[in-house]
């Protein structure tokens, strides 16, 4: 009786452990990491390149201007900014509608 109640508990427990790595895309939002710029760094232009990771495939907005994450998620591009201070909103949705969103301060001289 020993052996088929460890056994009953293994089988529960892969199944929850699956059911959880299923569940996940849709209890927690897409990761994103952003490489470039840093946040609050001065620049001397006013055309910023921006660089980052998330899920592949996904679309990333940055400051408004869409992007899509290659095959291993990263995606860039180049996106204009006015002299002084500026905040830039970025986003990315996954297919579950679970968004996550970043505020990316930069200053240009």
């Amino acid at each position: 009786m020993q052996i088929r109640t460890w056994i009953f508990v293994g089988v529960v427990v892969l199944v929850a452990g699956y059911f959880f790595y299923e569940a996940s895309g849709v209890i927690f939002s897409p990761d994103l990491k952003i490489f470039e710029p840093e946040n609050g760094a001065t620049i001397t232009t006013t055309q910023m390149h921006i660089a980052g990771q998330t899920i592949p495939g996904l679309k990333v907005w940055v400051g408004g201007r869409e992007f899509t994450a290659n095959d291993k998620g990263i995606f860039e591009g180049i996106v204009p900014l006015s002299p002084g201070y500026n905040e830039i909103g970025i986003s990315v949705k996954d297919r579950f509608g679970s968004e996550t969103q970043k505020i990316l301060k930069v200053f240009v001289k």
